[in-house]
């Protein structure tokens, strides 16, 4: 039994150390990374700004038929979307607007209101990640 526990601490460790070994393994498949968007501004302008209290990541995947319309709204901190599949459109209150098509992403806007839309006709999937604040809304309606 201590032998097989030995050889497993053992292997474990190895397994490590040869997935962060900076030579080339030809066991191991490449690992690509690719920056989708970098940026210290919304698209329309904004700057970001991190709202007080304890930090918190979030990531949503949003599913959007034809036609749908979100309410005007705004988001009080910085966040990104990447658009996987459709075309979305964005329109600020002040009339700036933005269309996103399948494998493009953007930094949405932060405390402009808004409103964004499946202006496609098949369904829009995308992914919104947010760094705002535990127990605060990312998204608040507007008037």
């Amino acid at each position: 039994m201590r032998r097989f526990l030995l050889f497993s601490l053992t292997a474990g460790i190895s397994i490590q150390v040869v997935a962060c070994s900076p030579k080339k393994q030809t066991s191991l498949q490449p690992v690509v990374i690719e920056t989708l968007i970098r940026a210290s501004e919304s698209w329309n302008g904004d700057s970001f700004r991190y709202p007080r209290g304890q930090a918190e990541m979030k990531l949503e995947k949003i599913t959007a038929e034809p036609g749908f319309k979100t309410p005007l709204h705004l988001h009080p901190q910085p966040g990104i979307i990447y658009v996987q599949k459709g075309t979305l459109y964005c329109e600020t209150s002040d009339g700036k607007s933005l269309t996103v098509e399948a494998g493009e992403s953007f930094a949405s806007s932060q405390d402009t209101a808004h409103y964004c839309q499946n202006i496609g006709d098949e369904e829009m999937v995308g992914f919104s990640a947010s760094a705002g604040s535990k127990g605060k809304k990312t998204t608040v309606p507007t008037k």
